[in-house]
């Protein structure tokens, strides 16, 4: 299991693709960031520390796209038959590339979250605005941030082991993101809140401390409900694994 984990975390940090996609979603969210910290008004009733701090919820979605691709790319390339070849226990071989995507998804949510408050902090700070966050608030956001971004690592590896196809894995967890999530949350009275409250984009915000009050869990049942979230597609995601044939 050891050898199998550094082997997924040899081919994380030797992909092109996996690399470009950690660096575009630290560079998105200080180019985001930086101007509208600076620039943007913010009225005194207001929490901008918060507000800005959301941004950095930009590096779950990439975490998202990068659990896809840690297993569809195996199979749009055929790389799934000489890593079965190593490890035949599928079941095995996916609890690897599980632990790997959760690292990699940890190690991208603390860096983006890290580095966003600190520059939101320090330019409200010169420009002397109460980002209306205390240091326990800002360490809670940071720490439910990274794990919410850890958690969609291992969710879009979920999504990509039931789709396998790359561009519809991608294309299906985007689209719930952007486009069904918000159509859904519009729709008026409880479910429209609900949908908003514990749809994924609602319970990341609620990790790291960035929902609005009123659509806002606590952080420990955001998180338990992210993961089992995660832990459904995985779950069908491995079975499907187990019983599909694989061609090289």
């Amino acid at each position: 299991m050891t050898r199998q984990l550094s082997s997924e975390l040899l081919k994380l940090r030797t992909t092109r693709t996996f690399l470009s996609l950690m660096a575009g979603s630290l560079g998105l969210i200080l180019v985001i960031t930086i101007p509208v910290t600076a620039a943007a008004s913010f009225k005194a009733t207001t929490t901008p520390g918060r507000d800005l701090l959301g941004v950095a919820g930009l590096a779950s979605l990439f975490a998202l796209v990068i659990g896809v691709i840690g297993v569809t790319t195996e199979f749009r390339h055929g790389t799934i038959t000489p890593s079965l070849l190593v490890e035949p226990v599928r079941v095995r071989l996916m609890a690897a590339k599980l632990a790997a995507q959760l690292l990699a998804g940890l190690a991208l949510g603390a860096v983006c979250y890290v580095l966003c408050a600190v520059v939101v902090a320090l330019i409200l700070s010169g420009r002397g605005i109460a980002s209306g966050f205390t240091t326990g608030d800002w360490i809670a956001a940071v720490i439910g941030g990274s794990v919410g971004t850890m958690l969609s690592a291992g969710l879009g590896l979920g999504v990509g082991a039931v789709i396998r196809n790359q561009a519809g894995a991608i294309v299906a967890v985007l689209a719930w993101v952007f486009v069904i999530e918000n159509l859904l949350g519009v729709i008026p009275g409880g479910f429209g809140d609900a949908i908003k409250k514990f749809g994924i984009s609602g319970v990341g915000g609620s990790l790291a401390h960035t929902a609005g009050p009123a659509h806002r869990l606590g952080q420990l049942p955001a998180g338990l409900l992210l993961l089992g979230y995660m832990l459904v597609f995985v779950i069908a995601g491995t079975w499907l694994f187990r019983r599909r044939d694989i061609t090289s």
